[in-house]
């Protein structure tokens, strides 16, 4: 247990820390209107402030923090605990990771608003805003099992080519894919997996018969 876990532990004394794997993973997976709202409202102020490189690194930083105990997701996942316990916590991690005011305030704000279990959607979606105002594109790469760095790099560069422009890749694993590739840039789809290959033969089929 890393120093932040038995924090944790410190934190939530004897109450026991029960979330299920699948529910943390929906949670992990659920994408809501709310994430782009906030991470933009805290892009567009950092943006104003000029403080976009000060920020970005706060969230880099709470981004490693959090990965780096599986109890830290489990305890900002679970919604039984405290909405006080959740913010002593983040206010020690704030003083530790010397975090900024903006950066500080915006975890108040997702804490009070019930959002919080949201952070690495908004971190993601606030990288994400990033890239695009430096030019770089991103781009979801699901695929039925784990890509090589070679095939990753292979990848990258098809894209470039494709779109004139540097991304940046998040990849996604989906073994019911069988094989193949699904490619989402923005609102673009490219999918060359088994299974789509199966279901366009099946509907092609239907239309012959």
């Amino acid at each position: 247990m890393t120093s932040w876990g038995l924090k944790i532990h410190q934190l939530n004394g004897t109450q026991c820390l029960k979330f299920s794997e699948k529910s943390m993973t929906n949670a992990q997976n659920r994408q809501s209107v709310s994430v782009s709202r906030y991470a933009n409202a805290l892009f567009q102020l950092a943006k104003e402030a000029k403080v976009i490189d000060t920020v970005s690194n706060d969230l880099t930083s709470l981004e490693v923090t959090i990965n780096s105990d599986v109890e830290i997701l489990k305890f900002i996942q679970n919604p039984s605990i405290k909405k006080s316990l959740k913010v002593q916590f983040f206010n020690t991690v704030s003083q530790k990771l010397e975090l900024s005011k903006l950066t500080e305030n915006f975890i108040g704000l997702i804490i009070k608003k019930n959002r919080v279990h949201y952070i690495l959607e908004m971190i993601r979606a606030f990288n994400d805003l990033l890239s695009e105002l430096k030019g770089i594109k991103s781009a979801n790469i699901t695929s039925a099992y784990k890509l090589s760095d070679e095939e990753v790099s292979k990848i990258k560069m098809k894209l470039k080519d494709k779109f004139n422009s540097d991304f940046n890749i998040n990849l996604l694993k989906d073994s019911s894919l069988i094989g193949g590739l699904k490619i989402q840039v923005g609102s673009q789809m490219i999918d060359s997996s088994i299974k789509n290959q199966l279901n366009l033969l099946k509907a092609k089929m239907k239309e012959v018969a």
